[in-house]
């Protein structure tokens, strides 16, 4: 509670210099009257338009300066990371076939797979999970961009021991007695977990 009231305050602050600023600079534009010769002109004294924009811009930019950077993790959540570990996880342990052949472009070519998983763990609570796989990536990146055969069958395998891959699929009779999803937009449908119990 007191960390919203915090934030609640801050943000009227800020909207409050925000329209000091605006104020000031509207008023740097406001029409001078000449009494000598009645005419109006359209001048700050000894200032041109271009340099009060760019004070004007200078305030908003101090305004602004001192917000936090957006912590976006809303959107993560047990769906999000199941969504993505399904996809991309899938998409890493389908690797094993070119690890083992020394397919090297193969590895490389799925780098944002990695990438992607490893993102997939943006949870507070699995932030070590995610520095951990990360390093890991890199070590079969590495492998793989030197053309090393066994560092690379080495670092894949530690990988996917730590992310804890592949992804079960049921196969036989649970395959025909189970339901893996429930409409076209899961992202197991048309995938072998994908399963749809018919009666």
């Amino acid at each position: 509670w007191k960390h919203a009231r915090h934030i609640l305050l801050i943000s009227k602050m800020r909207s409050f210099i925000v329209a000091l600023a605006l104020l000031a600079s509207a008023s740097a534009f406001s029409p001078t009257i000449l009494r000598a010769r009645s005419t109006v002109s359209m001048s700050a004294e000894n200032v041109d338009r271009r340099g009060m924009i760019t004070k004007t811009a200078g305030v908003l930019g101090g305004v602004f300066a001192g917000a936090q950077a957006a912590n976006a993790d809303g959107a993560v959540s047990l769906a999000t990371m199941a969504r993505s570990r399904g996809i991309y996880g899938t998409r890493v342990a389908d690797l094993a076939g070119a690890v083992e052949k020394g397919d090297f472009e193969a590895v490389l070519a799925e780098k944002n797979a990695f990438v992607l998983f490893n993102n997939s763990n943006n949870r507070p609570k699995n932030k070590e999970e995610k520095k951990v796989n990360a390093v890991k990536q890199e070590a079969v990146l590495a492998a793989a961009a030197k053309g090393d055969k066994a560092a690379l069958k080495a670092a894949y395998a530690d990988y996917i021991k730590t992310a804890s891959l592949p992804n079960p699929v049921y196969k036989g009779r649970d395959a025909d007695y189970s339901q893996g999803y429930s409409n076209d937009y899961d992202w197991k449908a048309r995938t072998n977990r994908g399963t749809i119990y018919v009666r």
